[in-house]
């Protein structure tokens, strides 16, 4: 499947194993793909722009279903017959403005954005309007008379070519733009301003709290945990899908909660591995909000305050035994300092 409405590409029957590929609603794919029976795997020939974003590979068998997801992004020079191509890179649940050439815009009657085929957003004279029909994006459009449109709140499925058309007295101009839509373990890093400290005896619980009261309902929440920033739960509130949990970890498997309402998350049954910092990015079609916690899981029978008081008691038995060097330092070149002023 390819694009955010899933358009249906090519498929296998198993039972037939009868191929069949599709050229799409627009017939980009026209000719250019073709199926591997045996792995089921696709080849798209003679690719450009139009064919950048996300493609989905459903797998369905008696027992289970594998979903698997490949992000093409599309580069290089194309041919003389090809409109110029800009490429941009945003970050998932961050926001992002494309920008027209402004001499193509002088002067407009008409402006219309398409996301693939679809129009997303148009403005006739001094009125922006936005179709229904495009649900991925309620809500997050913007578009101004310079002819720049602002994306907020970006997902993976937004990934994927952007056409503007102009329509002016001298005739109609063509723009596009690929937009790739990635995820980056250090997003948190760049914008917490504080962090909180948290202390749980092994066992127990922990909840890490968020200052968001309530969840509107286009969140895009992403935890992450420790140094690497390895990401640990993900919840797409707008999907109305369960939370997403990182299974392929046995530190935290099975132990993790995210509340739906809040974006909290809860260890349970901590452990003294669960220690280190953890992450969290809360983006809305409205603002971002970032928290960063350092959680410290101390050994049953000996209280947190004790986990520091064993680190500076560290601390203060080095500094005791580097004094006592330099003491001891100081105390042999003086006796050697004696023994020749008593010789000479």
């Amino acid at each position: 499947m390819f694009g955010a409405e899933d358009t249906l590409i090519a498929e296998i029957k198993g039972e037939t194993r009868e191929m069949t590929t599709h050229e799409g609603p627009d017939g980009r794919f026209r000719d250019r793909l073709e199926l591997v029976e045996a792995n089921g795997s696709l080849t798209i020939k003679n690719i450009t722009a139009d064919h950048a974003g996300l493609y989905k590979l459903l797998i369905l068998s008696s027992g289970s279903t594998l979903c698997s997801k490949f992000l093409i992004y599309v580069e290089g020079v194309f041919g003389a017959d090809e409109d110029e191509v800009k490429s941009v890179s945003v970050m998932e649940g961050d926001s992002v403005t494309l920008n027209p050439d402004p001499a193509k815009i002088q002067g407009f009657i008409l402006i219309l954005w398409r996301f693939g085929d679809p129009v997303i957003a148009q403005i006739n004279g001094n009125e922006a309007s936005y179709p229904r029909h495009t649900e991925i994006f309620r809500g997050r459009l913007q578009l101004d008379q310079t002819g720049f449109l602002t994306i907020n709140n970006m997902r993976m499925k937004h990934s994927g070519l952007y056409k503007i058309e102009v329509l002016q007295r001298a005739g109609t101009s063509n723009m596009k733009f690929t937009v790739t839509v990635y995820e980056s373990p250090f997003a948190v890093d760049a914008g917490v301003t504080d962090m909180k400290l948290m202390s749980v005896k092994e066992g127990d619980p922990v909840i890490l709290q968020t200052d968001v009261p309530q969840l509107t309902g286009d969140e895009l929440i992403v935890w992450r945990f420790g140094d690497e920033g390895k990401l640990i739960a993900k919840h797409d509130i707008e999907t109305k899908s369960p939370p997403l949990y990182d299974e392929t970890d046995e530190r935290l498997r099975d132990r993790l909660q995210l509340n739906h309402q809040t974006g909290s998350l809860t260890i349970t049954n901590t452990r003294t591995t669960d220690s280190g910092h953890y992450k969290v990015k809360i983006s809305s079609n409205k603002q971002t909000i970032y928290q960063k916690y350092i959680v410290t899981v101390s050994e049953p029978g000996l209280p947190p305050a004790a986990v520091a008081g064993i680190v500076v008691a560290g601390i203060v038995v080095v500094v005791l035994l580097v004094t006592a060097a330099a003491i001891g330092l100081i105390y042999h070149r003086q006796t050697i300092a004696e023994i020749r002023k008593y010789y000479s």
